[in-house]
This record gives C-alpha cells, sequence and structure tokens, in this order.
C-alpha cells in the first residue's frame, strides 16, 4: 500500500530532487506558495517552500525500490534520519495539502486542526487510547465526543497536539 513519507533535500535543490524523484517513477510532491516580493523596485512573483527543506514522496514500504530514494540526487536522507525504515506521515495528510491551494496559513491549519467528525485517538491524559469524535477543532484545543462514562457521549476539551486521526 502506498503511503507518503517525507524526505529532506539538499539546500537550493528541491526542483532537482524532484525531478530525479520523478525519473525514477516516484510520485513526489513539492509544495510551495506563491508570494510578491519588491526586488530592485520591482514586484516580482516568488515560490517559497511550505516546508523549508523538505518534500514529500509516495511509495510502498513493503518493496525494496524505496531504498534507492536515500541516494537520489538532491535528497539527503527520509526521515527520521537516525532510523532504519522511515515512517509515513499521518494518513490525509498530503492529500489535504493538495486538496486546496497552498499558503502558510492554510498549512498551519491543516497541521494543527482536525476536520468535525474526524474520529481521533487521544494520545495523552487519563483517556489515553481512548477514541473520539470531533466536534470543532482549533490550533491549541480540540472539542470531542468520547464515550467515556458508562457507554453515553461526553462533550471534553483535549489539546490538539495529544491527538491523532484513526485511518
Amino acid at each position: 500500500m502506498d503511503q507518503w513519507f517525507a524526505a529532506r533535500y539538499r539546500a537550493q535543490l528541491a526542483r532537482w530532487a524532484l525531478l530525479n524523484l520523478r525519473a525514477q517513477d516516484f510520485e513526489a510532491l513539492w509544495p510551495t506558495y506563491r508570494e510578491v516580493v519588491i526586488r530592485r523596485n520591482r514586484r516580482v512573483v516568488v515560490e517559497r517552500p511550505v516546508f523549508h527543506g523538505y518534500l514529500f514522496v509516495k511509495f510502498d514500504l513493503s518493496g525494496w525500490r524505496w531504498r534507492a530514494i536515500n541516494s537520489t540526487p538532491g535528497i539527503i536522507r527520509l526521515l527520521p534520519m537516525g532510523s532504519e525504515e522511515p515512517v509515513a506521515l499521518p494518513a490525509g495528510f498530503v492529500e489535504a495539502l493538495q486538496s486546496r491551494e497552498p499558503s502558510a496559513p492554510v498549512v498551519a491549519e491543516v497541521i494543527a486542526t482536525f476536520a468535525a467528525n474526524t474520529i481521533v485517538r487521544i494520545l495523552a491524559g487519563a483517556f489515553y487510547g481512548k477514541l473520539g469524535r470531533v466536534v470543532s477543532s482549533a490550533p491549541r484545543s480540540t472539542r470531542l465526543s468520547v464515550e467515556a462514562f458508562g457507554g453515553r457521549p461526553t462533550v471534553m476539551s483535549v489539546q490538539t497536539a495529544d491527538l491523532a486521526a484513526v485511518v
């Protein structure tokens, strides 16, 4: 099953890395946004990376082909760097970036919040491991409906960083 993974690219070589990955038949994404800057008294539109130093590659970890990514020109290494095997990004993360025009505020929203009715797992605190349904979400706090006391749904607030989407 193909999943998305993060790869660190060498400074100023993102486009070169993308070209080399695609030449090897890997699906790759380098999310960027457009910004207007002034250069020599002229307005110029430049592309800025959303995640400076990182791009995303989609592949099947059960195969052997992915090992070629670490030796691809322009790529430093798949993440995490000290591990034997890379770790997949959360399901739906890259798809959420692809579904809208990337911009710094939109990316922060995608990273920091969950859509209403998303099923999430609590990763810390007294309700560790329990599943809940998102009522509303903000970067710092998310309101969940959790079956906590005798199977009755209870609405509670949990730090957004302490949640993970369930696939």
